[in-house]
């Protein structure tokens, strides 16, 4: 009798681990997030930002794709520009898992309109990002919501960011407005080749 109860004991405490396996199984399965990729705008015009936002996944993102010569592309938004019509596809990578966006892209029908170039651009930290204006009345103000801007003026502007990230600069001329952006990256790690050891003097030198 006593054996029954002792085997009665070890049934119930092995049904309570393998259920506490299984429900830690489940809250492990349910923290995984899918990643996803979502674009501002279906279709742009050539040499327009085409801004890129991903979600979900461990919050750390990698992207890849066309016009993308750049191996740190990180954060969670990032900006492309064409200068050729036809349909692209970005993917961003997080925590193992991918997901891909299109954007299509097409001829500009536009001319003589205010323009701020380049449309895109990568810097790196400390690295000076530079824009420029065309079109409009040749008369331009820069403004940003990363910078304290009191007097920007003329056809071009400079700018330093303290921060990675998407960072837009607007400039505006008679009345209307054009936008560029800069993806602002951390600076690429160099490895660092180890020297060799110092081992003492070499053929005939003491």
């Amino acid at each position: 009798m006593k054996t029954n109860k002792t085997y009665a004991a070890l049934s119930i405490m092995t049904g309570i681990a393998f259920m506490a396996l299984t429900l830690g199984s489940l809250g492990f399965a349910q923290t995984v997030t899918p990643v996803t990729c979502s674009v501002n705008m279906s279709s742009v015009s050539t040499n327009q930002a085409a801004i890129f936002t991903a979600a979900g996944g461990n919050g750390t993102y990698s992207w890849s794709g066309p016009n993308l010569s750049v191996t740190n592309a990180s954060g969670s938004q990032f900006a492309v520009s064409y200068p050729s019509p036809g349909v692209y596809t970005i993917t961003v990578t997080s925590n193992g898992q991918s997901a891909s966006c299109n954007t299509t892209v097409v001829a500009s029908a536009t001319t003589g309109a205010l323009v701020c170039s380049p449309a895109t651009q990568n810097v790196t930290l400390g690295q000076t990002a530079s824009f420029s204006a065309t079109g409009g009345n040749g008369s331009y103000t820069w403004s940003s919501p990363d910078l304290s801007i009191t007097n920007a003026s003329g056809s071009g502007f400079s700018a330093n960011y303290a921060s990675t990230g998407l960072k837009t600069m607007t400039v505006s001329s008679n009345g209307t407005t054009a936008s560029c952006v800069a993806n602002v990256l951390a600076a690429a790690v160099t490895p660092v080749t180890p020297g060799l050891p110092d081992t003492g003097g070499g053929y005939g030198q003491q």
